[in-house]
């Protein structure tokens, strides 16, 4: 997550809205090589300080905890309008010859292609506008039958989240870069503070209670992450 004012209406479905304009989070994941750790790292910490000093679109650099393969980082910027964001990523390698050639230095370390996703907020609560130290990721996938009913659910469960630990928390669903995906994320100042939340929302006593009534989404597809910031 990246700095902005999120402002939503609390009933499902009114899009995540920052006076009446979507707000969207985009999201890049890629995976280091195991034999270029170091250098990959250091290769992605410049592209995006590079990016952020020479673009009106703002990343935040993740290294993954837990939940994905070693190696693996996201990159995610809060938009307002993908067809801006766009434009502003084509000048830059239409101008920004420096920018290229980090890119392509950093592609050296990857290992394989990275993937993209957009993703509209759909509900937030607790203060979003510094961007956390940690977060806490949550994915899965519904038929599109289902996914009116999953987003509530989500939203359901970020508003119980929030009130056991005080966390900002997001609701959000993608239909572009993920089919009929939804996600919640949770931000945090620390690795303890997120540990502290989640054993105080399994004490409470309704957790699995809650997961039990609300069982959804494509076997498989879930996905738990923890992510730390480094940009």
């Amino acid at each position: 997550m990246t700095p902005g004012t999120v402002e939503c209406s609390p009933e499902w479905p009114a899009t995540g809205l920052k006076g009446g304009t979507p707000v969207y989070l985009y999201n890049r994941q890629l995976t280091i090589k195991p034999d270029s750790l170091r250098a990959g790292s250091a290769a992605l910490v410049d592209a995006v300080s590079h990016l952020n000093a020479n673009s009106s679109n703002q990343f935040a650099l993740w290294q993954g905890l837990l939940g994905a393969p070693v190696g693996t980082f996201g990159a995610s910027c809060r938009i307002d309008s993908y067809g801006d964001f766009t434009d502003e990523v084509a000048r830059l390698y239409a101008e920004d010859e420096a920018y290229v050639d980090k890119v392509e230095t950093m592609g050296t370390h990857m290992d394989g292609s990275a993937t993209d996703s957009l993703w509209n907020i759909v509900h937030a609560v607790g203060e979003q506008g510094e961007v956390p130290n940690v977060c806490s990721v949550v994915r899965f996938k519904v038929i599109p039958a289902e996914l009116k009913a999953g987003m509530a659910m989500a939203v359901e469960m970020v508003d119980f989240f929030h009130s056991i630990h005080g966390a900002p928390m997001t609701a959000s669903m993608s239909m572009w870069g993920e089919a009929s995906a939804i996600g919640i994320i949770g931000g945090y100042d620390s690795v303890q503070a997120f540990e502290e939340g989640s054993r105080a929302v399994q004490a409470e006593g309704s957790f699995f209670d809650r997961l039990e009534a609300n069982a959804m989404g494509i076997p498989g597809s879930n996905m738990h992450g923890v992510m730390r910031r480094i940009v």
